[in-house]
């Protein structure tokens, strides 16, 4: 016998003492392995593309000595400000973009974080236009889903982009601020009101 000499009550006990260790590492491996497969490709709901003052797609005079207030058709939530969308009801499509790629800009206040999603549900319909690996997408379903803005810490930064809609349609974005609840809103995109 390998325990030649050590009492089988020991054996049990040491048994036991090692189980919570093993129990952990084992639900530590399942956690790694859940992580890695929610953890979903970026601009996904699981795992939104990431935009700070750092790696924006562009930097632009003036800004960080200018202020903007807001107009009544802009959307408005929290830090974040999307200059004129909410008239994008009543317009047409052409005026802001073609191939259903709208183009419009994001302001998010200075030193705040806000994260823009879209629900699942529409996905095939509708996608975020703002980092430069989304500009390639060929569908909505190829863009990104969900983006998070983080300001410059010393300025409102401006973030180029826009959406891509497949057809004239309303759709819901999902806006979380840090320490917020989230703030769900209706967009029409060149279909009348919501």
């Amino acid at each position: 016998m390998i325990f030649k000499g050590v009492r089988r009550g020991s054996i049990w006990a040491a048994l036991v003492a090692l189980l919570p260790s093993l129990t952990a590492c084992a639900a530590g491996e399942a956690d790694a392995r859940t992580a890695a497969q929610t953890s979903g490709r970026p601009g996904s709901l699981e795992n939104p593309r990431v935009l700070n003052c750092a790696n924006r797609n562009g930097e632009f005079a003036g800004e960080k000595t200018a202020s903007r207030a807001a107009a009544p058709d802009d959307l408005v939530v929290g830090p974040l400000l999307i200059p004129g969308l909410l008239a994008w009801g009543e317009a047409r499509a052409e005026q802001y973009g073609s191939d259903h790629k709208f183009k419009v800009g994001a302001l998010v206040r200075k030193g705040k974080t806000v994260t823009v999603s879209i629900p699942a549900k529409f996905h095939d319909s509708a996608g975020l236009l703002y980092s430069e690996p989304s500009r390639n997408a060929r569908t909505p379903a190829e863009a990104d889903h969900s983006v998070s803005f983080t300001a410059c810490s010393d300025h409102d930064t401006i973030f180029v982009g826009g959406f891509y809609v497949k057809e004239p349609r309303c759709v819901p974005l999902e806006f979380r601020v840090p320490g917020e609840p989230v703030v769900r809103r209706e967009v029409s995109f060149f279909n009348g009101a919501c």
